[in-house]
């Protein structure tokens, strides 16, 4: 399995699998959602149960309090916009007052959901290994959206971009986090989500990785610049590379080529460089370079992928949905690789 090398500064990055790019009001063929946790608002409390570890309102003296947490996995829930908003969370058990940890965002597919994601990417292992935050926020009706897509959060037009930014805040303001070192990163639908919230919440968030979705709104209006790299493959049947709506895809919606993502994002974020271009074996990544506050952004294409998270490790039933994961690359430790190098 190949692991990127970086094109003019710029590294792969690591993010866990998801499901498939969209739904309907289907049913769900991936792993059910997991059940809102029953703690306060803004509380996580460990997986299994026990009680809240975070203070619910960390700005109610006027004296600042040491922070409280609890490191390993932990779920917990904010409300915004009238809805109680799940998430997963995983703290490096290195993490302690004095820490200042990236926090990595990663959004799961259509149909998926947090723990999903996070135990199917494993990326809570690498979390650990290397020393970050993650979180993995769930969506309403296990979709995002992302613009044009997808499903019942596309359709009441839920605000996924305000979710998320609250998410960010919280979890900056409760755990031992550097703001500057703020990343996010999803799959499929989640990678939708993810090409939007980096263009309408730049200021946020310092590199993003969307892998196997497109961007589906129709202008990228940032106001910082933001570091990109997304990862497709060139024979996915569920978001084709090309546009338009795959053979397998549930969602109905005719996709954005990722030829015209990568136009919008390169308009928006005033990209001036001519793109390069280099083959790897099967990888082929093009970057542009002289964006907006000095950042770049890439495509890799990865020859002979289906929808998968590549590198990822899939349940049987869910191949004849998506296909077989590639081992061209790993995409998890490319997109960590690609973060830690920001």
């Amino acid at each position: 399995m190949r692991r990127l090398h970086f094109l003019v500064g710029v590294a792969l990055a690591v993010a866990p699998i998801v499901f498939l790019a969209g739904c309907r009001d289907r049913g769900s063929e991936a792993e059910p959602a997991p059940a809102s946790p029953s703690v306060a608002a803004d509380s996580p409390s460990p997986v299994g149960g026990g009680t809240p570890s975070t203070d619910s309102n960390p700005a109610a003296t006027s004296t600042p309090r040491p922070l409280q947490f609890e490191t390993g996995t932990t779920r917990g829930t904010i409300r915004h916009d009238g809805l109680e908003r799940s998430y997963r969370l995983y703290v490096p058990t290195q993490a302690g007052e004095g820490s200042n940890l990236a926090l990595v965002v990663a959004l799961h597919g259509g149909l998926g959901s947090g723990d999903q994601l996070a135990e199917t990417s494993r990326f809570e292992d690498l979390a650990e290994a290397e020393g970050f935050v993650i979180a993995f926020p769930d969506g309403v009706d296990r979709t995002w959206n992302a613009g044009a897509c997808c499903g019942g959060a596309a359709r009441t037009d839920i605000d996924d971009v305000g979710f998320l930014a609250a998410l960010i805040e919280h979890l900056a303001a409760t755990l031992p986090v550097n703001r500057e070192r703020v990343f996010i990163t999803g799959h499929s639908n989640g990678a939708m989500m993810t090409f939007r919230f980096a263009c309408q919440r730049s200021e946020m968030v310092a590199a993003a990785a969307p892998v196997a979705g497109s961007l589906e709104i129709p202008v990228c209006t940032p106001a910082t610049g933001v570091d990109l790299l997304t990862i497709h493959g060139d024979s996915d049947r569920n978001h084709p590379i090309e546009g338009g709506e795959g053979t397998r895809s549930i969602s109905g919606v005719s996709y954005v080529s990722m030829e015209e993502s990568m136009r919008r994002w390169t308009t928006g974020f005033a990209c001036t460089s001519v793109p390069s271009t280099v083959v790897e074996g099967a990888l082929t990544t093009t970057t542009w370079s002289g964006c907006a506050g000095g950042t770049t952004a890439s495509l890799v294409v990865i020859a002979g992928a289906d929808h998968p998270w590549p590198g990822g490790k899939m349940p049987a039933r869910t191949t004849s949905l998506q296909g077989t994961p590639s081992q061209e690359l790993d995409a998890t430790r490319a997109v960590w690789e690609f973060f830690e190098s920001r």
